[in-house]
């Protein structure tokens, strides 16, 4: 990797930038929930718990990978226990999707693996741009989640 492609701290701006690009989707859902609009027939409550889901099971696949490739890590097995724990929570919200108990699950689920991930560091601690961008991530996407629950339940 070129100087030219990482800041000081490490990072690419192609992590940030695809960062910011993934919270898309969620608007998209609560736009689509909000006006009511369907796509291939699927509403703006279906694609957003879905899409919620698979993003919350990739974030545990991240961890998983650390716990793989760093076997000295301290938290691995803590790691690679709630990496798995969390996707199937994840996949158990979007199978209920339809239920009161799905976008709650997920929007703790994010919250969980943010406050996990400051805490256990599962890859490069160094990284400290790109966790900022992902907390600032996170955040967004759990008011997403807070708002799609307001809408779809008023």
């Amino acid at each position: 990797m070129t100087h030219e492609a990482t800041d000081r701290h490490g990072d690419t701006p192609l992590f940030n930038g695809l960062a910011y690009l993934g919270a898309v989707p969620f608007v998209i859902g609560v736009v689509m929930a909000l006006t009511g609009v369907t796509w291939a027939g699927v509403d703006g409550r279906l694609l957003f718990t879905a899409y919620s889901a698979v993003i919350l099971s990739f974030l545990c696949g991240i961890w998983w990978g650390g716990a793989l490739n760093r076997v000295d890590h301290p938290y691995r097995v803590p790691l690679m226990l709630a990496s798995n724990l969390v996707a199937l929570a994840a996949w158990l919200a979007l199978l209920f999707y339809d239920t009161r108990f799905a976008l709650p699950a997920l929007a703790l689920g994010y919250v969980f693996v943010e406050r996990a991930e400051a805490r256990w560091k599962p890859n490069r601690p160094d990284l400290t741009s790109y966790f900022k961008t992902r907390s600032r991530i996170t955040y967004f996407v759990v008011a997403c989640h807070v708002l799609m629950i307001a809408l779809l339940w008023r």
